[in-house]
């Protein structure tokens, strides 16, 4: 039975993060060693979780790399004919490329496709690196691909429940909308804030406005009510043919003015009266 017991922070190297009892899943082929490889023999892993990178943070950390090297080697798993391909780090590597580096220290993993998957995931969203759509769609990878169980991409992640359902709501939104969240111009707390609006026409306009307006979140849940609200009232306000005409039925069969408030699904009738005798009448029409 696969059993890995996951720590939260990279911040000591990912060794420190994996203990499993079975090394096919994942294991260190030369535990008591680095290893320098040439930059040209790693590739980026096909299924990295963050999907942009910052090219502003990329340069300072290969200006760090010139100074000071790579400090923690880069986690990969052998390919096939001398090449690795890269479980964690690809920052690390793209930066290595821009300081002209030749060579790279390396510690070399055995990694099935959904242990790699996992790692990749783990060294963003527990940094937080991961912009919040592409941890979204990594989520819903692990989901879609590989049959992860709510439950396990909470262990995995770290991440509460509600937080996790927050992080995949984020896909609903149009894509206009999820490309502002990729570039930062409008945050994780704008796009579920914008979830509220019903119509996806107002969704695109009003994430515009955050954007030209400079709108908080707490303002936008206020105008998303405030839309609703209005789109209530002109549902509310639209007439129901079948309930005007059953009210006209029922007013000549009791001679009074009848008034059905709601629609068809549910709702009150009020029933006009003068006098006692038209009470008495209506009465006895409905027996």
């Amino acid at each position: 039975m696969e059993e890995v017991l996951l720590k939260k922070s990279l911040g000591k190297g990912l060794g420190s993060l994996i203990r499993s009892n079975d090394t096919n899943y994942i294991n260190k082929k030369n535990p008591n060693s680095k290893t320098e490889v040439y930059i040209s023999d790693i590739v980026p892993n096909k299924n990295q979780p963050r999907k942009n990178f910052n090219n502003e943070s990329l340069l300072d950390l290969a200006e760090s790399i010139k100074v000071n090297g790579i400090l923690q080697p880069i986690a990969v798993r052998e390919i096939g004919n001398n090449k690795y391909e890269i479980i964690a780090g690809e920052r690390r590597w793209r930066a290595a490329q821009k300081a002209q580096l030749s060579k790279i220290p390396i510690i070399i993993y055995q990694a099935t496709d959904k242990k790699t998957l996992e790692l990749g995931i783990m060294e963003n969203v527990q940094r937080e690196d991961l912009n919040p759509i592409d941890e979204a769609l990594a989520i819903k990878e692990l989901q879609d691909i590989y049959n992860f169980s709510q439950d396990e991409i909470i262990k995995l992640t770290g991440k509460k429940r509600t937080t996790l359902i927050n992080i995949l709501r984020i896909l609903e939104l149009p894509g206009p909308v999820q490309q502002l969240i990729v570039q930062g111009r409008i945050s994780r707390g704008h796009g579920i804030a914008l979830l509220s609006i019903k119509d996806e026409e107002k969704i695109i306009k009003t994430a515009k406005e955050i954007i030209t307006k400079d709108l908080s979140v707490r303002k936008i849940e206020k105008l998303a009510q405030e839309a609703n609200n209005v789109d209530s009232n002109v549902r509310d306000a639209s007439p129901d043919i079948y309930l005007e005409n059953l009210s006209k039925r029922m007013e000549d069969k009791l001679g009074s003015k009848i008034k059905i408030k709601g629609n068809s699904n549910s709702g009150r009738i009020e029933i006009e009266y003068k006098s006692l005798e038209e009470l008495n009448k209506i009465f006895g029409s409905l027996k």
